[in-house]
């Protein structure tokens, strides 16, 4: 198979998980929340706008806006920092930390979809496909579990060595 086709798939596979994602989504009446930056600060309570946006990759304004719109919904507050009262501390309400959980769940339940009925010898293999890929994309040694700050690691080994 040529490389161009497997991209391709690839490329498709990740639109199909984000569809199915939606759907699930949709079927529940749940709200579009950033996931990542929930978790992020569930994770890390008190952090800062621009902690989240570097953990995230994501300019400072894109995160200060996702904030304001989940503050409004009465998902996250926004406080002074008492050390510093030019800077805002985030926490997450027990509304949003219960849909970040809901949430979680649901993408606990696609990504059992999306690896149904594949035997565990082929989910090695893909593991170490997967991992050969990150490397040869300069993200050896990199933590797929921080997906954002990762890529900002990458990017910046990148620069060291250009």
């Amino acid at each position: 198979m040529q490389i161009e086709e497997l991209a391709k798939r690839m490329v498709l596979v990740s639109a199909l998980r984000r569809t199915a994602l939606n759907r699930e989504r949709e079927r529940l009446g749940q709200k579009l929340i950033p996931v990542p930056l929930m978790a992020y600060i569930l994770e890390h309570p008190g952090c800062t706008q621009g902690e989240v946006a570097d953990w995230l990759y994501v300019t400072p304004a894109s995160v200060a806006t996702s904030c304001k719109r989940l503050e409004k919904e009465g998902l996250l507050e926004r406080r002074v920092d008492p050390g510093n009262r030019r800077k805002n501390q985030l926490f997450v309400t027990e509304e949003g930390a219960a849909l970040t959980k809901e949430k979680r769940a649901m993408l606990n339940r696609v990504n059992a979809r999306t690896f149904a009925d594949i035997d565990e010898e082929d989910l090695a293999t893909f593991s170490r496909v997967l991992d050969r890929m990150m490397d040869n994309l300069g993200g050896r040694g990199l933590d797929p579990n921080q997906v954002f700050s990762a890529l900002l690691e990458a990017d910046k080994r990148k620069e060291k060595k250009g």
